[in-house]
């Protein structure tokens, strides 16, 4: 079997734009065991055998330190976004220049895949082999020309060498994966697309913009099914003797493609969401599905991703709710995506799985204490949220609890995890978008109270809020002035400023507020009741049924 790739053949497969071996004091060809993100907190605890990706890393004194912590730890080398310093010459381990403009999310996820797709290819059968990056190396040899391989949507699934002698758009395609929407218009619009669904040939398709280069494209096919394209530049339309080439090739990029649809990566990940299922359903299955998912190894922490709610949600009795419930829905799979395309580039050993209101993440913490481990489990949350749509007060909302010491508590920390969700989507706009059980321990009481409340058919106030009410109204003057009172603390200067009224105005109304309820304001329990009461009529997160608040399905 062929040992694992080296850095030096990963680098040169990806090639520029993306990656450049900048430094090499020996050891880029030795076999990579994986990518890890460096821990600024731990610069001893680097992986042997992997690729360290710097993140946030600048200064060449720091990178030479970290050279020299990698090279003790056995790693294979650095990763740093150019442009690399200059004392970097002088680091005893090999150092890799990322392009300053690409997602540190993205190069992850690129290494990871090359090194996954070589893995995979050991155990398939001849001919259907993984490495993309490979073939589209072989393409551009044949046609002497550099070419991507896209899938049928246009994202960019593997690039060859010699991307750096093409031209503005080609570079900006591989940083981000994926042909830019107002290009792809273009492309549309000029009939190119329709070309070549329509042509078994390469298709040659002239520069549409100044400073673009003129492109030459075959579709790739399984029968009539078109699974993608692959794109060459050139600067004219290629000799008969490249033209077969590329045609020779389409069929062996359609079978890999097919392959990619139909091989274990989807179904492994289907395992991956059903075991984690388990999990957070609990039992000895649940046991069993942790140990075969490796989230046996330490404290497990749980975090409730939703979406935000809609200032303009409809009644679930309208007409529109079914409409609302589908956008929902597809907005929870496209978390999920996202999720588990986050996970796989900063926490591959992480699993995803997607319920009715939430998307879960089961993560194991190796961390000795609960505050460490909670706090590397929003940590994590909050870095996901913040590269989301529109940032930490965009779409999302996350809520983290446990850890679990164990598999079986999973259950109960799922329960605490929904309950700190539903707490946040209750606060409003003015919600924090990721919150822990401590942070919202009141909201959640209270919501609990005023589902057991209602439960029981009990009436919102009683003995002397309720005759406060029947004498004031609900909204009254005596009945702000009491709330605002107990939210101070009972400090009367405090609420008198709240409510913007002289202290003795406010001195006269708890005088009134005694008079009418009977509330005795030396009692301790009549005060905690009267404050309960209160702040249960305030709290916005709606009731739900029992079915309702059963743990979500999957």
């Amino acid at each position: 079997m062929e040992q694992a790739p080296t850095l030096h053949r990963l680098v040169q497969d990806i090639g520029e734009p993306l990656l450049r071996l900048a430094v090499d004091p020996g050891g880029a060809d030795q076999p990579l065991a994986g990518v890890s993100i460096h821990d600024p907190a731990d610069a001893e605890g680097m992986e042997a055998g992997c690729l360290v990706l710097c993140v946030g890393v600048t200064r060449g004194a720091e990178l030479l330190t970290l050279g020299s912590a990698a090279q003790r730890a056995g790693a294979r080398g650095l990763a740093v976004k150019g442009p690399v310093p200059a004392e970097t010459a002088d680091c005893p381990v090999p150092v890799v220049e990322v392009n300053p403009d690409a997602s540190w999310m993205h190069v992850a996820t690129i290494l990871r895949q090359r090194l996954l797709d070589h893995s995979r290819a050991q155990w398939e059968p001849a001919g259907a082999t993984s490495d993309l990056f490979a073939l589209a190396n072989t393409v551009s040899a044949m046609i002497q020309a550099p070419v991507t391989i896209e899938d049928a949507a246009s994202a960019v699934l593997a690039w060859s060498a010699g991307q750096d002698d093409t031209d503005e758009s080609r570079v900006e395609t591989i940083l981000s994966r994926a042909v830019h929407p107002s290009r792809l218009h273009k492309l549309a619009e000029q009939g190119a697309f329709d070309r070549l669904r329509s042509s078994t040939a390469p298709v040659y398709i002239e520069s549409y913009e100044p400073g673009l280069l003129p492109r030459v494209a075959i579709a790739v096919r399984a029968d009539s099914e078109v699974l993608g394209y692959v794109w060459a530049v050139v600067t004219a339309p290629l000799p008969e003797e490249h033209t077969r080439w590329l045609e020779l090739f389409a069929p062996v990029v359609a079978l890999h493609l097919a392959n990619t649809r139909s091989d274990g990566s989807a179904w492994a990940r289907q395992q991956r969401r059903e075991l984690a299922a388990a999990v957070l359903a609990g039992g000895p299955a649940g046991e069993g599905a942790a140990r075969e998912l490796q989230l046996h190894t330490g404290a497990l922490c749980l975090i409730a991703v939703g979406l935000r709610p809609r200032d303009t949600a409809s009644d679930p009795a309208s007409d529109t709710a079914p409409a609302e419930a589908a956008v929902a829905a597809a907005g929870l799979r496209r978390l999920e995506d996202a999720l588990t395309l986050y996970l796989t580039a900063v926490r591959p050993s992480a699993v995803a799985v997607r319920g009715d209101r939430a998307v879960y993440v089961l993560v194991a913490w190796p961390q000795p204490s609960r505050d460490e481990i909670l706090a590397a489990a929003r940590s994590l949350a909050a870095d996901f949220v913040a590269r989301s749509p529109g940032g930490p007060g965009g779409d999302y909302l996350a809520a983290v609890a446990g850890p679990a010491a164990e598999p079986g508590r999973v259950p109960a920390v799922r329960a605490q995890a929904d309950a700190v969700l539903r707490a946040l989507r209750g606060a409003g706009g003015s919600a924090p978008a990721v919150a822990t059980l401590d942070e919202t321990a009141l909201q959640v009481l209270l919501d609990r109270l005023g589902d057991i409340a209602q439960s029981l058919g009990l009436p919102p106030t009683t003995g002397p809020l309720r005759r406060l009410a029947e004498h004031d109204g609900p909204d009254g003057v005596l009945a702000e002035t009491l709330a605002a009172y107990l939210a101070a603390g009972c400090l009367t200067e405090d609420a008198a400023a709240q409510l913007r009224v002289h202290v003795n105005t406010l001195r006269y109304r708890l005088r009134r507020i005694r008079e009418v309820s009977g509330l005795d304001f030396h009692d301790a329990d009549q005060m905690l009741l009267a404050q309960l009461q209160l702040r249960l009529r305030e709290t916005t997160a709606p009731f739900r049924t029992d079915d309702e608040t059963r743990l979500s399905t999957f």
